[in-house]
């Protein structure tokens, strides 16, 4: 569960981490517009965009939520780079990409194990509020999204359920 300090910490996060962010990023577009690109430039680009911001991020935001999103800032700081560097100058980048996509089936997994939290909850209560308030708890994701989920989740148990009604009423007419 993340506790309330928690949520604190993770609001006043933001008043030192987007501006450090913001600056590391536009340092970065700078370096890598201004000159040759070296293996020396690549490899603090790589630095600066797979390791820092995402360890900058978990260090401002404690708890299984932090480490998902660094997860995925990683991924975005691995994009970033691909658009940044020049194709034919990739000496280093070449070797990281791959990490991308393991990072995103990480990301794939932590979402289908937040999604079938809500489905038990929601099979169990019944209510959506009951399973937003328990999913945001237990995995540390902001309220809101996790009501989008249940309100989501509640709309596919409805469609599937009304799709097997249909399709047994079609059996049963045959």
């Amino acid at each position: 569960m993340v506790s309330e300090t928690e949520r604190t910490s993770s609001g006043s996060a933001w008043n030192w981490f987007l501006p450090v962010a913001i600056a590391v990023v536009g340092t970065d577009v700078v370096v890598a517009q201004a000159g040759p690109m070296t293996r020396a430039v690549e490899a603090g680009l790589l630095l600066d965009l797979v390791v820092l911001l995402p360890c900058l991020y978990l260090f401002s935001i404690r708890g299984r939520a932090g480490l998902a999103r660094a997860v995925g800032l990683a991924c975005l700081g691995i994009w970033v780079a691909a658009k940044l560097i020049p194709e034919a100058d990739r000496m280093l980048l070449v070797y990281i990409a791959p990490l991308r996509y393991v990072g995103l089936v990480v990301l794939v997994l932590l979402e289908l194990a937040v999604v079938r939290l809500i489905y038990r909850t929601l099979t169990s209560s019944g209510s959506e509020a009951a399973a937003a308030q328990r999913a945001s708890a237990e995995s540390g994701m902001t309220l809101w999204v996790a009501r989008l989920i249940a309100w989501e989740m509640r709309i596919w148990s409805k469609a599937i359920s009304w799709g097997r009604r249909l399709l047994g009423r079609g059996r049963d007419d045959a």
